[in-house]
């Protein structure tokens, strides 16, 4: 039976592969999780668990064996690099075939470093000679909520007028979870990932036709976002890349932001067309029925 493991099964895309996963019967899902109790109230009931800590190599070691594909997701802060490394360590020597690794964006500028890092993970990954699937998604449309962006009927804006290409993460899990069950139809595939383009003004009047209420947008000096967000014990580090990558957006410094990609290929490898703002809407806010 192929066997799967997931790191990061509780969130967003990981959660998302994992709803999908959950309904094949011939495969073995195995999610890492540090929490069993809060795990398993959240995750499909055919979903196994195992103790995983990413800053602990025997945990990782002892969680990766028997497994043919890895899931890699890591966390908001710097520690992502020598995390990563320690799980393709890991994979490696436990004979895991295929790794898909969800990193960030594939713009070209060097100039946002948390996408470098992710491009380095990369790398890393491919030179282990492990079979690969990297996922690369622009902007989540799931910020807006999980980030506290939306605060009533006013948006954060942190941008200026650039515009995004935008992309719902449960197209991200998708996709990851049809490369973990197919790894030799994704082998060796780079994707990227944004389907819909908006600046913060449209995503504004986006909310404010579904919520049938106008929705201002309330302009947020970066700076103020860093600070307030290492105020509530984000890795300094790892903000700093998020400061400056919103600043470079607002300056109109970094090219394509807002590039959209081939919806047809995305249809082709998971059967269906990505979602758009029209489905976040509706799902984000179910009170609401009437959706632009």
């Amino acid at each position: 039976m192929h066997t799967i493991f997931l790191i990061g099964a509780t969130g967003k895309v990981g959660g998302a592969a994992a709803e999908h996963l959950a309904q094949f019967d011939n495969l073995r899902v195995i999610a890492g999780v540090r929490d069993e109790t809060r795990a398993k109230a959240v995750l499909p009931n055919s979903i196994e668990t195992r103790p995983f800590d990413l800053d602990d190599r025997d945990k990782i070691d002892a969680a990766l064996k028997g497994v043919d594909a890895v899931l890699l997701l890591t966390g908001y802060t710097v520690d992502m690099l020598k995390q990563s490394k320690r799980v393709v360590d890991s994979a490696r020597a436990a004979g895991v075939r295929h790794i898909v690794h969800v990193g960030a964006s594939g713009n070209d500028t060097a100039e946002v470093a948390h996408w470098g890092w992710h491009r380095m993970i990369q790398a890393y990954i491919a030179a282990s000679g492990l079979s690969y699937t990297f996922l690369q998604p622009e902007a989540f449309m799931q910020n807006i909520t999980a980030f506290g962006w939306l605060q009533g009927n006013a948006l954060t804006n942190l941008i200026g007028d650039a515009a995004w290409s935008w992309v719902d993460a449960r197209d991200v899990g998708l996709l990851a979870a049809e490369a973990l069950r197919r790894p030799n139809s994704f082998a060796g595939e780079t994707w990227r990932l944004g389907y819909a383009q908006a600046d913060m003004a449209q995503v504004a009047d986006m909310i404010g036709v579904h919520r049938s209420a106008k929705v201002s947008l309330a302009p947020l000096d970066p700076q103020v976002f860093y600070e307030a967000a290492v105020d509530l014990g984000g890795d300094p580090v790892y903000l700093t890349c998020i400061r400056d990558q919103f600043r470079m957006n607002a300056a109109g410094e970094i090219a394509d932001a807002d590039a959209i990609f081939d919806q047809e290929s995305f249809k082709a490898a998971t059967g269906r067309l990505p979602l758009g703002w029209t489905d976040y809407l509706r799902d984000a806010f179910p009170s609401f029925s009437q959706v632009a």
